[in-house]
């Protein structure tokens, strides 16, 4: 199984309405887009054969606390995955697009072998 279709699978349990990369036309909300930034670590052990994602979860939503209610459940969908290693940072994510939604952003540190 590929690292995006893990990711998928996780955030998909936590709410239905997720996307990889960015948000469809016209979305609705609540809503997640994530985006993995992969690079191999042929370096970190002889033999090399790992690689290190770095995945962004943004999560939108009409409210703060609807906010706060999916960043517990990403981040519990995201330590279960094989190979989690930390989450790095989040905050509050810049999102002018539409007016009266909220944005929240988490960084997920993942090592799966190749």
């Amino acid at each position: 199984m590929t690292i995006g279709t893990t990711v998928t699978t996780a955030l998909a349990a936590v709410l239905a309405n997720s996307w990889a990369v960015e948000l469809p036309p016209e979305p609705t909300f609540p809503a997640i887009v994530f985006e993995i930034d992969s690079t191999p670590e042929s370096d970190w052990v002889l033999g090399g054969g790992y690689t290190q994602h770095v995945i962004t979860v943004v999560t939108f939503a009409y409210t703060k606390t609807e906010l706060s209610t999916y960043k517990a459940a990403i981040q519990t969908a995201m330590e279960a995955i094989t190979g989690f290693i930390t989450e790095e940072e989040s905050g509050d994510a810049s999102f002018e697009e539409l007016p009266g939604v909220y944005a929240y952003f988490q960084n997920f540190r993942i090592r799966t072998t190749t």
